[in-house]
């Protein structure tokens, strides 16, 4: 019973990552005039090809590089800046073991979807960094060395987890990791064949 419930958490914190990074896409669409509800946006209970639709598509056009880079960056650094406070929380807490799985996943998960997309994202261009390339090369180098530093946090808490969390967590996010990449480059192809 204990693994069905872990596995429901490990879940749920996935859940809030990919709902949070649309958020952050969301909020930028908002801010810009784009959008009517910042919170609004659509991630299917199977995850795959979430987006911060709906938006106003007319007023998105008429939006300027810099507001698209803004856009388009804004989901990584709502995951980086979610992975950097649930660390935190995490190593001032001591709670129970439910709350603190809770906590890695949604740590580790949050730095995977910013590496998934930082550095192998800028590795095969797809989905946001894909755009971001197109605006500005140059943030590519950039967006890299922040995604190398992700990593480097990463490792660093997957070392420093549990041994009671670590095979669950590990698990979950080779897994979810794998899936995310995976869905990112079939993302990108539909939405290449889509434009054709």
């Amino acid at each position: 019973m204990r693994i069905l419930i872990s596995i429901f958490i490990s879940y749920i914190a996935l859940y809030s990552v990919i709902y949070l990074h649309e958020v952050g896409h969301a909020l930028f669409y908002y801010i810009y005039g784009c959008k009517k509800k910042w919170y609004q946006v659509t991630v299917k209970p199977y995850l795959f090809f979430s987006t911060p639709l709906p938006i106003d598509t007319d007023k998105a056009k008429l939006l300027s590089k810099s507001q698209n880079i803004f856009i388009a960056s804004a989901g990584v650094m709502v995951n980086l800046l979610f992975a950097i406070i649930s660390f935190l929380i995490l190593y001032k807490l001591n709670s129970n073991y439910y709350i603190e799985l809770f906590l890695y996943q949604f740590s580790t998960l949050h730095l995977g979807e910013a590496i998934s997309y930082l550095v192998v994202g800028n590795i095969y261009l797809v989905s946001d960094m894909k755009t971001i390339a197109m605006l500005n090369p140059n943030l590519r180098l950039f967006g890299f060395i922040i995604g190398l530093l992700a990593l480097l946090m990463y490792v660093f808490i997957l070392i420093r987890i549990p041994d009671e969390y670590k095979l669950i967590v590990i698990l979950f996010n080779i897994i979810t990791i794998s899936f995310m990449c995976i869905g990112r480059i079939v993302f990108t192809y539909l939405l290449k064949k889509d434009r054709a």
